[in-house]
């Protein structure tokens, strides 16, 4: 039976995330009317943790105590909010959320009003400079190319599953980059910058 704050993944399907230990989530899957409703198969869930600083945790799952229940495990503690991914057909269904019991961080606000964003590498500021488009500026000279760098605007609620992949430009000023397009009313950016073939994943309020 699914919760008041329960994921919806789409299709009828839900998800519960409930506190297991200090570096273990269960993901107990649902759907009204199913009594004996079965988990996805491991190798169709994805699972991230995202803490009070906006890093991005992927989890490790496994297999839960019960057919409905999957086990992530990693760096939890700290997490205020989880994004899930469940294989639909050919395709994941993208969802973030709000932990239970948790509430929004406040937003780091940088030097020119927009939202700071640490990685162990550089420090950016994304800020708003119209409806449709931020501007990212580089706290150093250079600033990546754009095809090294992938940008999402992350919808207010679960429910809305508004995960929006924007599009990346060279900027204007030196050490910026631009991006682009469904943005309207997202609450979260995702930024991720990439460095051969590994990648750095932040996720932060949007500064508005």
């Amino acid at each position: 039976m699914s919760q008041p704050n329960s994921i919806h993944m789409g299709h009828g399907q839900m998800v519960d995330i409930v506190a297991r230990g200090a570096d273990q989530w269960d993901l107990v899957f649902s759907e009204d009317g199913k009594p004996s409703y079965q988990a996805p198969p491991l190798a169709d869930i994805k699972v991230e943790a995202i803490d009070g600083d906006g890093v991005v945790h992927p989890l490790a799952v496994s297999k839960g105590g019960t057919a409905d229940t999957v086990l992530a495990s990693g760096r939890v503690g700290g997490a205020y909010r989880a994004r899930v991914m469940v294989m639909h057909g050919d395709h994941f269904h993208t969802r973030e959320s709000l932990l239970p019991g948790k509430s929004a961080v406040a937003a780091k606000t940088g030097a020119n009003g927009g939202a700071m964003i640490r990685f162990s590498s550089a420090t950016v500021e994304a800020r708003l400079i119209a409806a449709d488009t931020f501007e990212i500026q580089f706290a150093s000279a250079a600033a990546p190319t754009p095809e090294n760098v992938v940008m999402q605007a992350i919808g207010p609620k679960a429910e809305d599953y508004q995960i929006r992949n924007l599009a990346t430009r060279a900027g204007d000023k030196p050490g910026t980059l631009i991006a682009s397009g469904k943005i309207k009313d997202a609450a979260y950016l995702r930024l991720t910058l990439k460095s051969g073939g590994t990648g750095e994943v932040r996720s932060v309020p949007v500064v508005r």
